[in-house]
């Protein structure tokens, strides 16, 4: 038995409630229904890719794609007054204070790089002091490092930033599609963290063989 369906029902019903206030499941029904509706007679806005050929899969990855584009854009924007360089800055400072302390090859896997650039991130937030490293002391071979006060200081004062960068990146979108959009794209994530993990650097047509992916026409 699979509780996909009622895991996105209960999100659904915690979005109406913190919309309407109402705890009815006659009120629920109707804001679905009109909820659903709405979704299905929403005119779609035109964007710079209209003139591409119809290609499902293509649209998906191109608007993807430009929506990382404004989102770098407006994290740029957003850090430039602060002492961080960029992003890569701000999420390991961010997987450290999450996670604690950590060896630096994992604390560069969890960012989703590869070594040679994960490692100058490192040397970069070790230069300024938002970060020490030390001896690991379960693995001589390998090294830690741990947040400075100085790291969390420059962190919080990013964050600032990063709260007002989130609500612009989400855009005009209600809580109820924000809610269905995160599903989906966490659906994403879930497909692709595997490849990334396992399958990095590998050839296209063979992840697609592996994950009996058929290419889609022209």
């Amino acid at each position: 038995m699979t509780y996909d369906l009622l895991k996105e029902v209960i999100g659904l019903l915690e979005v109406f409630e913190q919309e309407t206030g109402q705890h009815d499941l006659t009120a629920f029904s109707n804001w679905l229904y009109q909820r659903q509706n709405d979704v299905e007679e929403e005119e779609i806005p035109r964007t710079r890719w209209d003139e591409y050929p119809p290609n499902l899969d293509a649209h998906i990855a191109m608007t993807i794609g430009g929506l990382n584009a404004h989102a770098k854009h407006y994290i740029k924007t957003g850090l430039k007054n602060t002492e961080l360089k960029g992003l890569h800055d701000f999420t390991f400072l961010a997987t450290l204070i999450g996670q604690g302390d950590l060896r630096k090859t994992d604390l560069i896997a969890l960012n989703m790089m590869e070594f040679s650039p994960g490692m100058e991130v490192i040397r970069r937030l070790l230069r300024n002091g938002f970060i020490a490293d030390y001896e690991n002391p379960e693995d001589g071979r390998s090294r830690r490092v741990s947040i400075t006060a100085e790291g969390k200081a420059v962190f919080e004062k990013a964050m600032e930033q990063m709260h007002k960068v989130n609500k612009i990146v989400a855009g005009n979108l209600s809580d109820a599609e924000k809610h269905g959009l995160l599903l989906k794209m966490r659906k994403l994530i879930a497909f692709h963290q595997p490849i990334w993990d396992n399958e990095y650097g590998e050839d296209l047509e063979k992840i697609m063989e592996k994950l009996e992916l058929k290419p889609k026409s022209h």
